[in-house]
């Protein structure tokens, strides 16, 4: 996947984001996603880091096709956030995030390194908070098979995983992204 792909697929998250922050309250989804929460300073980034952990886990553990329009307000809420945040900055490579254009797995992605990089405080390891997105998609990917179809670069991080060759493999496409 180029770059401009991706580009193209932040362009509509972000897009969907700027829309339902603008006209969409947040619902409180079980008491674990964030409650009407503004995101647009950075200060209220840090003052709601476990409600963005709390979003993180809710989406990870919600099927894809359940609580549909609740979900796109979460992403949209956690899309805005992550724009802003000043310690959380996630970088999309194509060569580590090759399962696109799916924006749940996409999502997934960065609410699994998001979500490391606040439980670790560790917002500087490419490695590791590459690594924690890749296993959050390998956990969205494996509940959410039907909805979502065989994938045969996921499958091929599922092999990895199950090796534990996992962080071997980011490490080597990390390198060949930076080169």
């Amino acid at each position: 996947m180029n770059k401009h792909k991706i580009n193209k697929i932040m362009k509509k998250l972000l897009f969907v984001s700027t829309f339902a922050f603008c006209g969409i309250s947040l619902f409180a989804i079980e008491n674990q996603t964030p409650q009407n929460q503004n995101f647009e300073k950075s200060e209220d980034n840090t003052l709601s880091e476990q409600d963005v952990i709390n979003a993180i886990n809710w989406l990870s553990a919600t099927p894809i096709d359940q609580d549909v329009e609740k979900r796109k307000d979460v992403y949209a809420v956690l899309l805005v956030w992550m724009i802003n945040s000043t310690d959380v900055k996630i970088v999309v490579g194509q060569e580590v995030v090759n399962f696109l254009p799916n924006p749940d797995l996409l999502m997934a992605f960065m609410g699994g390194w998001t979500k490391y990089s606040l439980e670790t405080r560790d917002f500087s390891s490419l490695l590791k908070n590459n690594i924690a997105g890749i296993e959050n998609v390998i956990l969205v990917y494996n509940k959410n098979k039907k909805t979502l179809g065989r994938n045969k670069n996921i499958e091929k991080y599922i092999k990895h995983q199950s090796k534990g060759t996992l962080e071997k493999e980011i490490k080597k496409r990390l390198n060949k992204q930076l080169n």
